[in-house]
């Protein structure tokens, strides 16, 4: 049910908003604090299949068991009893030729509903109107619209199984430990097949697919470190937010769906239905509560089944063992390159024995976190801790690496952007992605490249004897300037200029701003590169130089970006895109002289609570600056006043940055885009289905391939692209 199929994990959107908004108030220690291990035993509970969910489980047991995934089941969604057909799958085949010859046979079988819907009498049917016939019993309009296909899991449930044995006695250890029953051990085995690096398009992560919204509350997920990826801690995670679900809904089966669905969701369908969870399958409408969430309890008793029957399902299991390990807590920042030598280990051991390191950290652009505890095999290791000890101070750090972007402005082009920076135009494009035809566009992201001990510096641009000058010039900024613009005209770098104006961002730049030319970088440059000193007489300088004014240049105008057109034709070639930009905080004056209020917009998959870690705040203060009640959430692009400093500043957008770059990043490891679709909205379908039901991609996603329109807020015919992702 995984690497990109249209199954229940990748259809499944909402976990992520629904239930990390239900802890909008608290902030990730407080949600610590409140889900601690108790000594309390849950009551036990049988499982038993309930009468009206057999038809259900027993569908499910054959995914499970029965057919593989080179095997496609055809059925109805609603009445699982009705299978039409069972497709064999050429393993030779693409991802996308397979889903096109499933569209054909879903294509039939609807054709044929359809054509037994006109009939009036039953008149002579064919063989293949026959057997729908008896399946189907009338209804057939309904039917011809509740087509599906499901791939089969035998092989991948088989597989997990065996994986299984690495971490299924630590896992129950921890449930025995937070009071839960056994059977819910499982779960791992609908969510992800116990796969470490399960990805799903929704963006949920590891073996309990936790979304990042939901992980956070309960575990580290940042931009160096993603406890979501250890099935060990994240283990600590599920075993927490199953806990609270059953304390709050009192029914394994409805905490269960809970987990699926979201808390909030299954509260009402309780008030509803009560705890029946028959009734709340047949019954319960609400537009998030789809395929996916219907079904889950069922895939548990499904799954539930073939472990606890794994001898007649799968006979002749060999089990992996678990790997012993040793640890250290780490009290510095520590590079991936130190931690390779005194602990002698090879970055892929490193990454096999800490999987919630992330790719920064494991590339040498960010370093290793203090607080974080630092793996090892046991066989290689008698004391850990005695390696840690043997790093010299001079490789231990008191802060982190700090993350280098830079946000595309109008008339900005690669190699100007490498001239700022002191990097080379091929090295920016290899960290972005970006193709040979160097195609950017304002508002996009790039990471900058570490800049290592000697950066490229641009060479001096020759400079004409009129712009000598005995004292320091003022320079007024004009339209499209930029720091590397300024410095080629001057004849030095950027960081020199930045320096002389204590410029800390030169993002901040703006037209009619004034900028200090010191008479040393000119007159240096000059002679160096233009005339010798000699020549350049004081009557000279005075008569081409008057008020101390520096005349305007004549320089060769740079090229600017290729001109945008459409949506689709930013991303025709582009498939690694990077996630726009943002606008640096603007301020506004705050309420004392300490304080000063930034103005943010609420992007996908932002809350409270990101903002309130990002910027040292509590929730609880941010919805008082705002006059936001307690139980009000806030929506994208809405305007946001959070109060910070000038570091404050400086840092949150940092944060802001990593947080949708760590997204887009877990998102390309594990999809591509094959190619876009251009198309219309149509009438009554919303953004949520577009993404959740139709295409399987996330929100951030479709916004990236649509730049010019808010897709928040879409309108009937409005013309979209739509990027079709398969696993990578």
């Amino acid at each position: 049910m995984l690497d990109g199929q249209k199954s229940l994990r990748t259809a499944r959107p909402i976990i992520c908003l629904v239930i990390s908004l239900l802890f909008f108030g608290l902030t990730f220690s407080g949600a610590q604090a409140n889900l601690a291990p108790t000594k309390k035993n849950y009551k036990k509970y049988s499982f038993d299949v309930p009468r009206g969910l057999k038809t259900q489980v027993d569908f499910w047991k054959n995914i499970y068991s029965k057919y593989t995934t080179k095997q496609a089941v055809i059925h109805d969604m609603t009445d699982l009893s009705v299978v039409y057909e069972v497709v064999d799958l050429d393993p030779k085949n693409s991802y996308s030729k397979n889903e096109r010859i499933l569209k054909k046979i879903k294509a039939k079988y609807k054709s044929v509903l359809k054509r037994l819907g006109r009939k009036k009498g039953a008149g002579k049917l064919t063989p293949i109107e026959k057997r729908i016939t008896r399946m189907v019993k009338g209804k057939y309009y309904t039917a011809s619209r509740n087509i599906r296909s499901q791939i089969g899991q035998k092989d991948r449930f088989r597989a997990g199984l065996v994986r299984s044995g690495r971490y299924m006695d630590e896992i129950q250890r921890i449930f025995r430990q937070y009071g839960l029953p056994q059977e819910l051990t499982i779960l791992p085995h609908v969510e992800s097949s116990f796969q470490l690096n399960a990805y799903s398009s929704a963006g949920a992560s590891g073996i309990w697919q936790f979304t990042r919204g939901t992980g956070r509350l309960f575990m580290k997920v940042g931009y160096e470190v993603d406890e979501r990826s250890d099935p060990i801690l994240s283990t600590y995670g599920a075993a927490k937010l199953l806990a609270h679900n059953f304390k709050a809904l009192h029914s394994w089966p409805l905490a269960l769906t809970a987990y699926n669905h979201g808390l909030n969701g299954m509260k009402r369908a309780k008030r509803l239905y009560g705890d029946n969870i028959v009734r709340i399958v047949r019954f319960f409408r609400k537009r998030s509560f789809g395929f996916a969430s219907k079904n889950f309890y069922a895939e548990f008793l499904a799954a539930l089944d073939v472990v606890r029957n794994q001898n007649k399902y799968f006979p002749g299991l060999t089990f992996d063992k678990p790997q012993p390990f040793v640890s250290v807590e780490f009290k510095d920042y520590v590079h991936i390159n130190t931690a390779k030598k005194y602990f002698k280990m090879t970055r892929d051991e490193i990454a096999a024995y800490n999987p919630a390191l992330r790719s920064p950290v494991l590339n040498g652009s960010k370093r290793i976190p203090p607080g974080f505890v630092f793996k090892a095999p046991s066989e290689k290791f008698s004391n850990l801790a005695y390696n840690y000890k043997r790093i010299p101070k001079t490789q231990r750090h008191s802060g982190q690496v700090r993350s280098k972007w830079y946000t595309i402005r109008r008339g900005d082009t690669l190699s100007g952007i490498a001239m700022r920076f002191r990097t080379s135009v091929s090295k920016l494009k290899m960290v972005n992605g970006i193709g040979r035809h160097n195609r950017i566009y304002k508002g996009q992201v790039l990471r900058l490249p570490d800049w290592g001990n000697k950066g490229y510096v641009p060479p001096p641009s020759k400079i004409r004897t009129a712009e000598l000058r005995t004292k320091d010039v003022v320079y007024n900024v004009r339209k499209y300037d930029n720091l590397s613009r300024i410095a080629q005209k001057f004849g030095t770098t950027p960081a020199t200029l930045a320096m002389a104006n204590r410029i800390t961002d030169p993002n901040t730049l703006h037209p009619g701003q004034s900028l200090t030319i010191p008479k040393s970088i000119v007159v240096a440059q000059a002679v160096k590169v233009s005339v010798a000193p000699a020549k350049v007489t004081a009557e000279k300088r005075r008569l081409v130089i008057k008020k101390h004014e520096v005349p305007k240049p004549k320089i060769k105008k740079e090229v600017k970006p290729e001109p945008v057109r459409t949506a689709a034709a930013v991303f025709r070639n582009k498939i690694n895109t990077n996630r726009p930009g943002f606008s640096p905080v603007s301020f506004a004056d705050g309420k004392s002289d300490e304080r000063q209020i930034g103005i943010i917009q609420v992007d996908f998959d932002e809350t409270l609570s990101h903002y309130a870690e990002w910027a040292g705040l509590s929730v609880k203060e941010l919805r008082r600056v705002n006059n936001l009640p307690g139980k009000k959430k806030i929506h994208l692009n809405q305007k946001i006043k959070v109060a910070l400093t000038g570091r404050r500043a400086s840092y949150f957008t940092r944060k802001r940055q990593e947080f949708h770059r760590a997204v887009q990043e877990d998102f390309f490891n594990n999809y591509v885009v094959n190619k876009t679709l251009v198309r219309n909205v149509v009438k009554g379908e919303t953004l949520w289905e577009i993404c959740n039901e139709k295409y399987f991609i996330p929100f951030w996603l479709l916004s990236n391939y649509n730049p010019e329109t808010d897709v928040s807020s879409l309108r009937t015919g409005d013309s979209i692209v739509i990027p079709i992702i398969s696993s990578s």
